[in-house]
């Protein structure tokens, strides 16, 4: 039988470890989408409307 007190191996306790946090990232992840959903993630248009001021025309048609 084997020695349950011996440590887990390096590599192991990494895959420990990500099995007990996977399911919370998953869920972080899922909430993040849902937010990002309700949100939309637009702002409303708004017109853009400034005065510019354009060339003068001669009458052989340049400036």
């Amino acid at each position: 039988m084997s020695d349950l007190r011996v440590p887990l191996s390096r590599s192991a306790s990494i895959a420990a470890l990500l099995r007990r946090v996977w399911p919370l990232m998953l869920g972080l992840a899922v909430a993040g989408l849902v937010i990002a959903w309700i949100d939309g993630g637009e702002r409303p248009l708004r017109p853009i409307s400034e005065a510019i001021e354009l060339p003068t025309v001669g009458r052989d048609g340049l400036s």
